[in-house]
């Protein structure tokens, strides 16, 4: 069929979705940076874009907040207790007992009694 001006010949609805589709993916392809452009040649070393955790750790932070390493100490009597430092009133402790890892809700107050052990919050302003 023939379009209305005469000069070429009317396309049908198929042919003019797979242009529209072909003209969409060339623009795209377009803006999309290739192998060898300035944002695809380097990945940043990780020392450059950790965070949080990671970074911490490449850095070497003594940092007991931040370290994976369990805190020990002597056994925690009611006369002398585990102090556990926390910027909170509340903190969540892990002990490592024979039936394994038993976690607790540590608050500011009396010391607690946990496995045989007693541990006592330590508020630490900041």
């Amino acid at each position: 069929p023939r379009s209305l001006s005469g000069s070429r010949p009317a396309l049908s609805s198929k042919t003019t979705m797979s242009l529209v589709a072909l003209r969409c993916a060339t623009r795209a392809s377009r803006a999309v940076p290739r192998a060898g452009s300035r944002f695809l040649s380097e990945v940043p070393p990780s020392k450059e874009q950790a965070t949080g955790m990671e970074r911490k750790e490449i850095e070497g932070s003594k940092d007991v907040f931040w370290s994976r390493e369990p805190v020990s100490g002597p056994k925690g009597t009611i006369d002398k207790p585990a102090m556990i430092p926390s910027f909170n009133d509340s903190r969540v402790v892990g002990i490592d007992t024979e039936a394994g890892v038993v976690y607790f809700r540590l608050d500011v107050g009396p010391p607690a009694k946990v496995a045989g052990q007693f541990f006592q919050l330590q508020k630490i302003e900041g």
